[in-house]
């Protein structure tokens, strides 16, 4: 086999790895993302079952929750993004 064939497969090999490794990452991200949105859920209906809306915007793990879910998001984009960029070098 020419070697310029089995570098283009590699090359393909790496790439298909590396796509791979961030599905997974993503997917983990994703997870995070859904359990962060559940505890917030809950800490919400808790609010709202003993009428304390306003004093939960003010509760430091609401807060917390809330700037790990935004964060979560940015890191979703970003793995999204770079899958998107790992796909298109597959396709080439």
């Amino acid at each position: 086999m020419d070697k310029t064939v089995l570098n283009k497969l590699k090359n393909r090999a790496m790439g298909v790895a590396s796509a791979a490794m961030v599905r997974v990452e993503l997917a983990t991200e994703e997870s995070r993302l859904k359990t962060k949105f559940q505890s917030l859920g809950q800490k919400l209906y808790g609010a709202v079952q003993d009428d304390l809306l306003k004093a939960i915007k003010d509760d430091p793990s609401v807060v917390e929750l809330i700037g790990g879910i935004e964060e979560t998001k940015k890191k979703i984009a970003e793995l999204e993004k770079k899958l998107s960029k790992e796909t298109a070098g597959e396709e080439a």
